[in-house]
């Protein structure tokens, strides 16, 4: 059978639908990957009309998206509804959200999709009753029919090399879609993800909804061995034979052994020997993993953070992760001026008050410098924890005015939701410092002014008055918009990845 691929969000990596796709041409399928990048709200007219005209030789349709994007994954499937298609919608917001996707998919896939796809692929084509495939979610008689979760993949080594073939791709750009002919039409760095699941139970993110789907199911968090994840990283290489640097998106790189650490870096130096970054959680930095990761060649570490706030981590992310374990592991890290750390914030949240606000900018400013903090948006994603306890609580009524749309990533949106404003000075100064934290500065902020700014009278007269804070919040993102530009057209033309942090020092 043909089947379509659809990624409506905005990364080009799409691991999900190149997962899928790398098991359906072993068993004999063919696929179209359609990657429908857009920052946008919504596709226009002629852009759905080409989609539709790219899948039009397809037997299935499959999407995939993150909430942000599912209000694009509606248009399409609603788009293509003519065509007559099988339209499969999987991912993250069908799995937390079946009943809503089902209203418009045909099938909705809850949890992984390989096994899943395959099956129901094999069953269409069959002539088969699909409907009584694990993960499945679907409409009948007027109601959402749920399925039981399927067994998860127990080994990842059983899996194909993940499919960026490029074989029959199309991009979407701004003047429409694009055939990827060639690996050098694919930007760089590299990404891959060697790991699934996440030993954590944070609120605010998916994971903790997706142990209870899969409870009983199998082992939740699972590897790659070492083996297995370079000779997938060595076949990326030999593609992109023009790559500048890997980025390895599991969601904890040191939740490894030492030994399979050391596995990694002496192999990874060996047969590939290209700059690479990853993300970490402070209690599993140790001395001896990162000093044999930078003996590899890790030249950026991505440590979750969150808040500076003992109550707010353990309440309301259930995250328990002390900022002594913060500082300790960002000590580690220090040591080692050729990694670049980025330490993750979490801004705008009602649930905090100003005393949790303090105490994060204080964290920020004991934290060992040189590094660079990055501030995410909260949102309150539909199907997570913290989405139903903001519903029950009262602080939302429902998706839409959740934030799902919001881009967690591009600044500190405040406007268009009022639960945005509350503490909006101090969280507005946590944005601002956002950024390169040096011994003179975080972000734009002076580091000799941060005591005043965070007087308890100057605090209480800018929350009442908080002209000057909304003012610099739309200076700040302008300015970091102008910096991404500049950053990105750089790395373009600079070889070396890390030179970027060296210009100007």
């Amino acid at each position: 059978m043909n089947i379509a691929l659809v990624h409506v969000d905005e990364d080009v990596e799409a691991f999900g639908v190149r997962c899928i796709s790398s098991v359906l041409k072993a068993a004999g399928h063919q696929t179209t990957l359609l990657l429908m990048k857009s920052m946008e709200s919504s596709y226009p007219a002629q852009v759905l009309e080409r989609a539709g005209e790219l899948i039009a030789d397809s037997d299935v349709v499959g999407l995939s998206c993150f909430s942000r994007a599912s209000q694009k994954a509606i248009q399409i499937i609603e788009h293509i509804r003519p065509l007559g298609k099988v339209t499969v919608w999987g991912g993250i917001h069908a799995t937390l959200n079946p009943e809503e996707c089902a209203r418009h998919a045909d099938v909705v896939c809850r949890g992984e999709g390989e096994g899943f796809m395959l099956e129901l692929i094999e069953k269409l084509e069959g002539g088969g009753n699909w409907k009584d495939i694990g993960n499945a979610a679907f409409k009948e008689n007027g109601r959402v029919v749920i399925n039981d979760a399927r067994q998860l993949i127990g080994d990842l080594d059983e899996l194909p090399i993940i499919d960026f073939s490029h074989d029959n791709e199309f991009h979407l750009k701004q003047d429409g879609f694009v055939k990827v002919r060639s690996v050098f039409d694919v930007s760089l760095p590299i990404s891959f993800n060697g790991t699934r699941g996440c030993a954590f139970h944070c609120t605010y993110c998916s994971n903790s909804k997706l142990k209870e789907l899969v409870s009983g199911k199998g082992k939740y968090v699972r590897k790659l061995s070492i083996s297995k994840l370079i000779e997938h990283v060595e076949s990326l290489k030999e593609r992109f034979p023009q790559a500048k640097c890997f980025n390895f998106f599991d969601e904890d790189f040191c939740a490894r052994p030492s030994k399979d650490i050391g596995q990694f870096s002496d192999e990874y130096t060996m047969r590939i020997g290209l700059p690479f970054e990853c993300m970490v959680s402070p209690p599993q930095v140790s001395e001896e993993k990162i000093d044999m990761l930078a003996k590899a060649g890790l030249w950026r570490i991505n440590m979750g953070v969150e808040s500076g706030s003992e109550r707010t981590k353990k309440e309301i992310y259930n995250r328990h992760m002390s900022n002594e374990t913060v500082l300790r592991a960002a000590g580690i890290i220090n040591k080692y001026p050729q990694i670049v750390p980025y330490y993750f914030f979490i801004i705008g949240n009602p649930y905090e008050t100003s005393d949790d606000l303090l105490a994060t900018a204080r964290l920020m400013r004991d934290l060992p410098h040189p590094y660079f903090l990055r501030a995410y948006n909260l949102v309150f994603f539909p199907g997570t924890l913290l989405y139903e306890a903001a519903v029950r609580d009262g602080i939302i009524s429902g998706s839409h005015d959740s934030g799902f749309e919001l881009d967690f990533l591009a600044g500190f949106n405040f406007k268009k939701h009022p639960w945005k404003r509350t503490n909006l000075y101090l969280n507005g100064l946590l944005y601002l410092m956002a950024g390169k934290v040096t011994r003179r500065r975080l972000g734009i902020v002076p580091r000799h002014s941060l005591g005043f700014l965070l007087k308890p009278a100057v605090v209480a007269f800018n929350e009442r008055h908080t002209v000057f804070i909304r003012g610099l919040i739309a200076f700040k993102m302008f300015a970091w918009k102008l910096r991404a530009l500049c950053a990105y057209l750089l790395k373009k033309v600079l070889r070396d990845p890390t030179a970027i942090y060296k210009i100007g020092k």
